[in-house]
């Protein structure tokens, strides 16, 4: 029985302050929408493949080495741009396909052409440091990346933001509408009455406003005047028959 009660309060709070989690929930959602339709950055991913001739002990050296400042300084000066090394290696990933020889090297950029241009000179720059530093020739270049004409963003999944958007408002406005409601210490119901005062309740005066009661006032006023003018009519009829007799 109790958890009806509660369960029933809850939902009594809720329908209580109903516009505010429809305003907060809508306001995210528009939030999330026009962020990720006009603001999010589009992210392009291109990658290039490389075969490296080495055995298992020796793949993860070179793998390592793709990322290395030694190898990003002379991309960046093949690239000829303002972007440092550093940057560059975070832009930058290699990963070892399926346990095989073959290296992918993997580019994040904003821009799908600038993405497909920086696989290529690692891989290039690369294959050039690998033999002059670790005297290591067997590096080939199976595939160079190209930059798709209509390329699509990684990174931008207009439903799953505004979904994401329209959960949290919720989740937020609901929250927001019981803290308020815990905050606010006014006496709701009866069982609130009995709960305090601790006696029972015996009844309850419903609420009404001004203009039911003047409603209500006019139309007993017009019933009452209806009356009085049907007594009048009566006693002027037998008045009237009084006279005829005579």
């Amino acid at each position: 029985m109790e958890k009806e009660i509660n369960l029933k309060n809850l939902f009594a709070v809720i329908r209580r302050r109903l516009w505010i989690i429809v305003v907060v929930t809508l306001t995210i959602t528009l939030v999330g929408a026009i962020y990720s339709i006009f603001l999010k950055t589009p992210l392009y991913a291109s990658s290039a493949r490389i075969l490296i001739q080495a055995n298992s002990e020796s793949m993860n050296t070179l793998k390592v080495m793709i990322n290395e400042p030694v190898v990003m300084e002379k991309v960046a000066a093949e690239l000829n741009n303002s972007r440092p090394a550093g940057a560059l290696s975070g832009q930058i990933s290699a990963e070892i396909v399926q346990g095989s020889q073959i290296v992918k090297i993997n580019v994040v950029d904003p821009n799908p052409v600038m993405a497909a241009k920086i696989a290529n000179v690692t891989a290039a720059v690369y294959k050039k440091e690998a033999a002059r530093i670790l005297n290591f020739n067997s590096v080939n270049i199976l595939t160079e990346a190209k930059a798709q004409k209509y390329a699509v963003p990684i990174n931008i999944k207009h439903i799953n933001t505004i979904m994401t958007a329209f959960i949290v408002g919720l989740v937020l406005s609901v929250g927001f509408v019981f803290l308020l409601d815990s905050l606010d210490d006014t006496i709701k119901s009866e069982r609130a009455i009995e709960k305090l005062l601790d006696i029972p309740t015996l009844g309850s005066i419903s609420k009404m406003d001004e203009r039911s009661m003047v409603d209500k006032y006019s139309e007993k006023k017009s019933i009452s005047l209806r009356g009085i003018g049907k007594w009048f009519s009566k006693t002027e009829e037998k008045e009237t028959k009084e006279r005829m007799k005579a």
